[in-house]
């Protein structure tokens, strides 16, 4: 019995450090704080499917919902983020921001694919952008955006599962 355990306990020690020099992503987006950069956190979305009612053989009322868990984002931004963005695809433009809706528990999604949403494409007549070093760029939007919850993600990134969902960096526009 206690060889039992002190093996487990060996085997438990020696595995610690395999899971901590795993491989993280390297951060690609980062929100200025007065001139210094900090990396955002990065959520991934869930999806929920509700059943709907099957009607000799039909599927009515099939419903899908894509959200991010958590009452509210940790990063909190007044309505004139700047952000440093380092794409990993060759398009800026391909990074997009989503409003959220905010309910008690998380944040849903308006509609649940990503590319029927109602965004904001990271382009000119948007934002305000700059050349950073290594290929970077800092983004600030040209007119302020409303107090809420909102994600920042890349639109043509592959879905992380079978359900589709995605990698996003979230935060909260508090009001002034």
């Amino acid at each position: 019995m206690i060889r039992a355990i002190i093996l487990n306990l060996l085997l438990i020690i020696t595995a610690m450090p395999l899971f901590s020099q795993m491989k993280q992503n390297d951060p690609t987006v980062f929100i200025f704080v007065e001139d210094s950069m900090y990396a955002m956190r990065e959520v991934t979305t869930q999806t929920e499917m509700k059943r709907g009612i099957d009607i000799q053989g039909i599927t009515v009322g099939r419903k899908l919902r894509r959200y991010i868990y958590g009452a509210s984002a940790k990063q909190e931004t007044t309505s004139q983020p700047r952000f440093a963005i380092y794409p990993t695809s060759q398009n800026l433009n391909d990074y997009v921001l989503v409003r959220l809706k905010e309910r008690k528990d998380y944040r849903l999604l308006p509609m649940p694919q990503l590319v029927d949403c109602d965004y904001i494409r990271i382009e000119l007549k948007n934002f305000k952008i700059e050349n950073l070093p290594n290929m970077g760029f800092a983004v600030t939007p040209l007119s302020s955006l409303f107090p809420g919850e909102y994600i920042l993600t890349d639109i043509t990134q592959e879905p992380c599962n079978q359900y589709g969902d995605f990698k996003a960096y979230d935060f909260k526009v508090i009001e002034e």
